[in-house]
Formats: structure tokens, sequence, C-alpha cells
């Protein structure tokens, strides 16, 4: 289970490194990033006006300096896209209290907490507006009990798990350590999946996708025009109890970037 275990060590050190911040202020460690799709694993770095390491200079080039990023690799170590959790945003919280439906308007973050007690919403979740975020602080506690649709560009997910589905409609959508236990549809063009588990079918019917260590239910093959692969794994969930052991780990997964067909 390294993709999970992982997943809530990164989110716990962002949350230690925010600890004793007041109320309101982004759940997320601005001026730092998380290099992802490194074959040594993954590794944070400070980000200022003075780094030279690529990954720093393609932060600022695409953030600014008053962001946090997770910065995603190709298989080359090339910077293949840049996930960008600005500072100047709306905090949106959940709170402790389960609630039936959540939305994202316009450079809203909808911050969910870190309490493992079940869907901190019930239904379902729609991000309505552009450079909306879902920020969770883990797919083990932070929990959409029903789908979430991506009706805007630009949008970012992380940190949660779906039970539903996942439809994604506009440009630009960015999903990070996130689990979907349902279908997950790509019908736009460059979005990115990272360090996620999808248990249903993957469909990507736009260009430009970027899929890094990822965990997928029964795939062999990924394909789709302009896509980017890196170190992403089938699994099969034999005895069907939703969660994924190393014993049903298996083969890193092909990726064809010349077309958009379907696996035949």
């Amino acid at each position: 289970m390294r993709q999970g275990m992982y997943g809530v060590f990164v989110l716990g050190l962002l949350a230690a490194c925010g600890d004793g911040a007041p109320r309101g202020e982004t759940p997320y460690q601005l001026r730092q990033a998380l290099v992802i799709g490194d074959p040594d694993g993954a590794r944070s770095m400070e980000v200022d006006a003075d780094c030279d390491e690529p990954e720093c200079e393609a932060v600022l080039e695409r953030c600014g300096s008053d962001a946090y990023a997770d910065v995603v690799l190709d298989e080359q170590g090339e910077v293949a896209d840049v996930l960008c959790y600005r500072g100047n945003v709306t905090l949106i919280e959940i709170g402790e209290e389960a609630v039936a439906t959540a939305s994202a308007g316009n450079n809203t973050v909808l911050v969910f907490d870190g309490l493992a007690d079940g869907p901190d919403v019930t239904g379902d979740v729609v991000l309505h507006g552009n450079n909306a975020i879902v920020y969770g602080e883990g797919a083990d506690v932070s929990v959409i009990g029903g789908s979430l649709a991506i009706e805007k560009n630009n949008a970012i997910v992380r940190g949660v798990t779906i039970q539903g589905d996942v439809s994604i409609d506009k440009n630009n959508t960015q999903l990070s350590h996130v689990v979907i236990e349902g279908n997950l549809t790509v019908n736009s063009n460059n979005v990115t999946l990272v360090e996620s588990t999808v248990h249903g079918s993957v469909t990507i019917l736009g260009n430009n996708a970027v899929l890094v260590e990822n965990r997928l239910a029964g795939i062999a093959l990924l394909s789709a025009k302009n896509l980017t692969c890196n170190g992403n794994v089938r699994f099969d969930d034999a005895d069907a109890d939703g969660a994924v052991a190393d014993s049903e780990v298996g083969a890193e997964i092909r990726c064809d970037a010349q077309h958009g067909d379907d696996e035949p």
C-alpha cells in the first residue's frame, strides 16, 4: 500500500509545517513544493527567487512565489506539469459536521478536515468556478460520499476519496493524491492525475493528459493523444475489499501516446 501510506505522510508533513497557523490561512504551506516522479522518490523543496533547480524555476514561472506546488516529472525527469495552490484565495471549510452537498466557485478552496469520521460531504461536490480547489487532509480521512463534477477550468483536487464517479468537462484539471472508487471520465484537455488510485474505469477522451505514479484497476494499456506517462501500475482487487494490498499490485502500465482509440 505504498501510495496510500505515502499520501498520508506527505499531507501530514504539510499540516505539521503549518501547525499553529490562525484559522482562515491556507491549509498548505506557501513557498514550498513537492517533486513527484523522481526514481529516487518524492522530495520537498523550498521555493524562493534565488533557486536555480529547474523544478523550482518551473514553480516560480507558473505559480509565482506566493504558492504551494506539486511538481510532476515525466520518465526523462523533465517537468511535465506543475500544480499551483495559490495564496490569494477564498476558503470554505467543511467543518466537523457532514454536509449533504458542496460546491466551489472562482478562486475558492474547499477545505476538508482531518477526522476519520466517514464522508465529510455525503452527496455530490461540484466545482462550478474557475481556479477552484478541493483540498483534503488525506484520502483516508477526507471523503466525498457522492460524485465529483468539474465544470470549469483550472481545477485542482488533492487528498480526498471520491466514493462515486469523477467527470472532468473543462481543461487544465489536476488531481493529486486522490482515491476514486468509481469511474474517471476525462472529456477535456490538459488533465493531470498523479499519485492516485482509481478503482473504476479510466476513460481519456481529451488531449495532453499527464499520468504519473498512479494505481489503476485492471488496466494494461493507457492510450490517448499526446499522453505523458511515468510509473503507473495496474492492480486487481482480488478480494473485492476496496483496499489495494501489495500482492494485488501488478506490472507497470504501458503508455500509447499516438492515438486515442480504446484498447481492443
